[in-house]
């Protein structure tokens, strides 16, 4: 009697604690689940600053930057005891030169992400059209087998419509592969777990740009920081030979001062000039994307047009269930024809502003996340003096 009750009160110790802990289970998956669906969708914006906060790429570039501010400091320090005006020179200019690379990678990085942003929209958007055409080629497999069993068509209208469908389904698992890819990769850059969800909340489109070319060659010759680098190396060789220039110096070393001090002109002219033909390079390459827009969009719609007549033939028995196949191939091709283009578009609009050495709050001020959220220029910017776009 007593072990039987005993039992019972185990059992019921043992239920309601199996019960609690059943309850946090569902507590906490649910907590999680809400978590997750509770996070809005990744804008542009948003994504540039978290990548520059907590990625990887950025963390490497400040333990770097850091590292350099503590050899700086402990170099310091070294010339109290041995003072030596160039060697101090020398060590400020390091440190500057590090800070300098420091913000060169945040503004490449500014690049990078963008573009791994407007990856995963075409991806999406691949994915999109891939389903469709599983869904066009299964009417069309479905159509040609009834026929097929009427004697209405030949058995090879049947085996190419079978592959049709066979080549949508691959042509699906690989665009859903990418855009995972693509997903881990971004997630990689914002420093997330890689297989973190991803939602943006933005989608890809075509916002055409005028662009100043002369204002934006000014703007870049004032802002990039390879500029930068090269005017402080001149400012450093200028201060050498202010301090070598005295009597106490042999002329050899005055000479040598002399000499790099043109160098570092030089230097300084060559990078000036290449930052001009590299951006007149990217200038072009962006004018030429952005006119391809508009010729893909043009061919996408007569292939569509295309696809109707053939559509309308086929159903009058005029052509081939073949022959209409070629037809909504061409439609598919030239749509993810015109999103490649879409796409080449905005990241060769990403690489011109990055070219131009813009500040994070420069960039900011230039695309915004409103409404598509896509790249968009301000268009009271020039009035501004803000940036060298109208």
């Amino acid at each position: 009697m007593f072990d039987g009750h005993q039992s019972r009160k185990q059992f019921k110790q043992l239920f309601l604690g199996s019960v609690l802990f059943l309850g946090l289970v569902i507590l906490f998956t649910f907590g999680v689940f809400a978590e997750e669906t509770n996070n809005p969708p990744l804008t542009l914006s948003e994504a540039v600053n978290i990548a520059l906060e907590n990625g990887n790429e950025m963390k490497k570039a400040q333990f770097d930057l850091q590292q350099n501010e503590l050899n700086y400091k402990k170099t310091k320090a070294d010339l109290l005891l041995a003072p030596s005006i160039l060697s101090e020179l020398s060590n400020e200019t390091a440190l500057l030169v590090a800070q300098r690379n420091y913000e060169i990678t945040r503004s490449n990085q500014i690049q990078v992400v963008e573009e791994a942003y407007y990856n995963i929209l075409k991806l999406q958007r691949s994915v999109v059209l891939a389903q469709e055409n599983i869904s066009r080629s299964q009417k069309q497999l479905e159509n040609v087998k009834a026929k097929y069993s009427l004697g209405m068509v030949a058995q090879i209208d049947v085996i190419s419509a079978e592959y049709e469908l066979s080549k949508a389904q691959s042509d699906l698992l690989n665009a859903e592969s990418n855009l995972q890819v693509a997903k881990m990769n971004l997630n990689q850059l914002l420093g997330k777990d890689l297989n973190a969800p991803v939602e943006l909340a933005s989608e890809l489109v075509f916002n055409p740009s005028k662009i100043d070319l002369e204002k934006s060659i000014e703007y870049a010759l004032e802002h990039r920081l390879e500029i930068k680098k090269a005017e402080d190396e001149v400012i450093l060789k200028t201060k050498e030979v202010q301090v070598n220039t005295n009597d106490y110096t042999p002329v050899i070393n005055q000479q040598l001062s002399q000499v790099g001090l043109q160098i570092s002109l030089v230097n300084l002219e060559n990078i000036k000039n290449n930052i001009q033909i590299e951006l007149k390079q990217i200038f072009e390459a962006f004018n030429t994307a952005e006119r391809a827009v508009p010729l893909q969009e043009k061919s996408l719609i007569r292939a569509n047009e295309y696809l109707k007549i053939a559509e309308a033939r086929y159903d009058a028995g005029v052509i081939t269930s073949i022959e209409l196949i070629d037809a909504r191939n061409e439609a598919y091709q030239t749509e993810n024809a015109y999103l490649q283009a879409v796409f080449d578009y905005n990241v060769a609009k990403s690489k011109f502003y990055n070219s131009l050495g813009m500040s994070l709050e420069e960039r900011v001020k230039v695309f915004s996340d409103e409404g598509s959220g896509t790249v968009r220029e301000k268009q009271d910017t020039e009035e501004e003096g803000e940036t060298p776009t109208n």
